[in-house]
């Protein structure tokens, strides 16, 4: 079976093969996304058409929008005609990333009626410039529309020469209506309410199919803030509805845009349930791409729907309060407070830039958005309040003493945490070690012994301290400096005639190019010359010697990250 990266490319490839194949309605046509059976669309326009799924359940189209499907009606205003489609019920669009901003309406067609004109949020939950997922395109919020079979779009201000519709039917599955109901309290054996980790429906629950995720899960040293978004879908999805939402963003996500996830760390149904989005484990600090500038500090909750004109529900609200707690608790911050936090570069704070912030903030606050809705927003003072409440009345483990990090931070060293002190004593501990902020895969354990491949790289380990009843806590241990190699130098001699040839090598584990550089050769005690090393090689020719033995010594000074290293041998000279 292929590995998960490879797989996803040729996903990727897939999906832009079917963007390449409908660049217009005649190439379309013939490729077999467009079918000739399809009604009431304008001038007899054939069926826009979802393929086939690869056995995840979500049908999709990828359809660039030229002058055949959006043609021009008006200075600086776009519209298409009626277009009639396979069955979808999610619709997005993308652009490249250099594109001025569209603004963008559809109208769906569900059971031969057509609905009012909506708007198309612009995707403003981003990963950070800098991330490997940042990408190439832009582009509008996912949004759900139900079962529909036609669509009409607008565009005013601008069209992307670019842009792309997508449109997406993830279809129900038969375990989607059993994937789990509203979650009750969690409480200790006493009855006390606890900010313990809230019963949550992990990624199996919702269908996400590992091979659309790309790389390995990175990992925050802190978390900050708690970032509140709303996904901009419609407020009417059914309790089962909700598995295939999912399974749209995050194909949407990965695919369309790019991203190596689902953006958001966790997502909240208007029921009151919780669900895992990015993968890398719900109780570590895992880096989202849901708040462009702000990602490297928080987490990020996404409510299910559109709260710019509905409210949301106690259910959900609670559903907030109780992620919150859990994930602020173990860094001590305060969900009534602000924070001053250095930002990596939004639309509304550039890069290095401190921003004072809500502790708990909306989207709004750290970009130029509506997210996450007027009326969510105006909610979320009771959020921190009761966020503040939750956490107040629940023990959590306490780090005493620091844990440390013991070891030389070079190839072939062994490094070792030294236990810290907690409370509970009976607490349990896990570790896992990271090179640049990315989980190394090896189990849990205290040791690590450094690899070629963690030559120049931050290494660090995060501890975890938890234990049942309690909000557990993390430290983050690093190495002070990058992990350097050691170089090995090897010397051959030969000796003829008075002449002595001495063949240096020069090496390093780690190293991802040759050695380059310069090494020092000195024979016996006469002046040393310095010979240049290329491709991990070098030569010095030794003349005008007498019989008997002599040494040669070369050492090899080393550079920032390559620690010098000596080699010393004898020959014999026979006839001078």
């Amino acid at each position: 079976m292929p590995d998960q990266p490879t797989r996803r490319r040729s996903l990727l490839k897939a999906a832009a093969a079917g963007t390449a194949a409908v660049a217009g309605l005649a190439t379309a046509s013939r490729s077999g996304l467009l079918g000739n059976g399809g009604s009431g669309g304008s001038g007899g326009l054939p069926t826009l058409l979802l393929s086939g799924d690869d056995g995840s359940g979500v049908k999709v189209l990828e359809a660039p929008l030229g002058d055949e499907l959006l043609p021009r009606v008006g200075t600086r205003r776009w519209r298409s005609a009626h277009l009639p489609t396979s069955t979808h019920s999610m619709v997005g669009f993308v652009w490249g990333r250099d594109q001025p901003e569209p603004s963008l309406r559809i109208s769906s067609r569900r059971d031969g009626e057509w609905s009012a004109w909506q708007q198309v949020p612009l995707m403003h939950d981003l990963p950070d410039e800098g991330d490997e997922e940042w990408a190439a395109r832009a582009g509008t919020q996912l949004v759900w529309v139900g079962d529909t079979d036609g669509i009409r779009i607008r565009a005013d201000g601008h069209r992307p020469d670019d842009i792309t519709l997508v449109l997406l039917h993830p279809a129900k599955r038969a375990g989607d209506a059993l994937a789990g109901s509203a979650p009750g309290t969690l409480a200790r054996s006493d009855g006390a309410l606890l900010p313990a980790r809230p019963a949550m429906l992990g990624r199996v629950q919702w269908g996400a199919d590992e091979s659309w995720r790309n790389g390995t899960p990175r990992y925050n040293t802190t978390i900050e803030q708690v970032h509140v978004h709303h996904t901009a879908n419609s407020n009417d999805y059914a309790e089962d509805d909700v598995p295939a939402i999912l399974r749209g963003i995050y194909r949407y996500h990965t695919s369309s845009l790019g991203w190596s996830d689902i953006a958001y760390n966790f997502l909240v149904d208007r029921f009151g349930r919780t669900w895992i989005g990015r993968a890398g484990g719900a109780a570590k600090p895992v880096r989202g791409a849901h708040t462009l500038g702000f990602n490297g500090t928080s987490t990020g909750i996404a409510v299910i729907g559109n709260y710019e004109g509905v409210a949301p529900g106690l259910e959900t609200l609670a559903a907030i309060v109780r992620v919150a707690a859990w994930k602020l608790a173990p860094y001590q911050r305060d969900p009534v407070g602000t924070i001053a936090v250095v930002s990596e570069g939004s639309d509304k704070y550039g890069s290095a830039q401190v921003a004072v912030l809500p502790v708990i903030d909306g989207h709004r606050d750290t970009n130029d958005t509506a997210c996450p809705g007027q009326l969510l927003y105006d909610r979320l003072p009771d959020i921190r309040r009761q966020t503040k409440d939750r956490m107040a009345t629940v023990p959590a483990v306490a780090i005493t003493q620091p844990f440390a990090l013991t070891g030389d931070n070079l190839v072939g060293a062994t490094l070792s945490v030294t236990p810290g002190t907690f409370t509970p004593p009976e607490a349990l501990v896990t570790y896992t070690w990271l090179r640049d902020g990315v989980a190394t895969g090896e189990p849990s354990a205290s040791t690590h012994v450094l690899a070629p491949e963690d030559f120049a790289r931050q290494l660090s380990v995060q501890v975890d301290v938890a234990a049942p009843g309690y909000t557990s806590a993390s430290q983050l241990v690093s190495l002070p400096a990058l992990v350097q190699t050691q170089a090995v130098v090897a010397l051959r001699l030969r000796a003829r005639r008075g002449n002595i040839r001495a063949n240096v090598t020069v090496s390093a584990p780690g190293l991802a190019a040759p050695v380059t550089g310069a090494v020092r050769v000195r024979a016996d005690r006469r002046t040393p010359r310095l010979v240049d090393i290329v491709a991990g090689a070098g030569v010095a020719r030794l003349r005008d010697f007498g019989k008997g033995e002599h040494t040669v010594k070369v050492t090899y000074r080393g550079s920032a990250l390559v620690r010098g290293a000596k080699v010393r041998k004898t020959v014999r000279i026979r006839n001078g």
